[in-house]
């Protein structure tokens, strides 16, 4: 089968302060491939590098990732040196997935234009790129000046973590083209991924990229429940919660209903060419992931 990761969605009003690191350790020991986490501002999630730091620390072999971060909302020289100290602190099982932002008041609430978000991200992703790699960095851009930087530690991955892209405008898909070595799809749209991904790939030959070295992964949500109605139902207050409405048909595009409905869907999801899944448990219960390992990995085709 094709990789399945979890990604913590929920807010921090719903757990523990322990949850997240059970929630790491569980994923671990289910056999999943990754650990991922989210990322806004204006909202009560929990910060998503703090997360992963927590989560690296109770694991030794799943993969920790952004699913996906803001990075305009970041200074690129301070996050460049979160992003290596979380690489060490993993030893090299970090991803970097960033996306360029949909709501404006995460843009807001720390002082940072939402207009030109994401050539402020291309160019704090040039600037990391540089600031991992070189001895000492000068850079006099559009958003960030640097002037004669010695930076460190580097990563542990080289030249530095995968960084993965997400979102669905043709913009973004050009930038994917460009300059990611994976692509995130939404949950909306991977009933669509071949015509994505068609689009993506044509890109990447028209920058001068193979577009096999492009990791092809989607985010989607789940809640497993023999009731159907239930799990829709609580897809939905997840989704009113976090966007304020429900801004897809539940049940054609996500994770509903018994154990075995949710594998034939992610079966479907991978034949549509996912290397990876990223798989949102809208409900924070840990009997969510048992059932996940118990009843619907072991329905997953190899």
């Amino acid at each position: 089968m094709g990789k399945v990761g979890l990604c913590f969605v929920n807010p921090s009003s719903q757990i523990e302060p322990d949850y997240v690191t059970k929630l790491a350790k569980k994923c671990e020991q289910i056999g999943l491939h990754s650990f991922w986490v989210i990322d806004r501002i204006a909202y009560d999630n929990l910060e998503p590098l703090s997360v992963l730091a927590a989560a690296g620390a109770v694991t030794q072999r799943i993969r920790i990732g952004t699913s996906v971060l803001l990075a305009a909302l970041r200074h690129p020289v301070l996050l460049a040196k979160t992003v290596s100290t979380l690489d060490i602190l993993s030893a090299g099982r970090l991803t970097l997935g960033i996306g360029f932002g949909s709501r404006e008041n995460d843009f807001t609430s720390v002082e940072v234009p939402f207009k030109g978000r994401g050539t402020r991200a291309e160019e704090a992703i040039a600037l990391m790129k540089r600031l991992w790699t070189e001895e000492r960095v000068t850079h006099r851009g559009k958003f960030y000046q640097v002037e004669n930087t010695v930076f460190g530690p580097r990563p542990v991955q080289s030249p530095h973590p995968p960084i993965w892209m997400g979102g669905g405008a043709e913009t973004v898909l050009r930038r994917v083209a460009r300059l990611a070595d994976g692509y995130i799809c939404g949950s909306s749209a991977i009933q669509e991924f071949p015509s994505l991904w068609e689009k993506i790939s044509g890109f990447a030959r028209e920058a001068g990229r193979n577009p096999r070295e492009i990791e092809k992964a989607a985010l989607t949500f789940m809640c497993l429940n023999d009731n159907k109605a239930r799990a829709v139902e609580a897809c939905s207050a997840y989704l009113i919660r976090y966007y304020g409405k429900v801004r897809m048909d539940v049940e054609k595009h996500l994770l509903v209903g018994p154990a075995e409905m949710c594998a034939e869907r992610i079966n479907s999801f991978f034949q549509k060419g996912l290397d990876t899944l990223i798989i949102g448990q809208v409900i924070p219960d840990l009997r969510q992931l048992d059932l996940f390992g118990e009843k619907v990995m072991p329905l997953l085709k190899p």
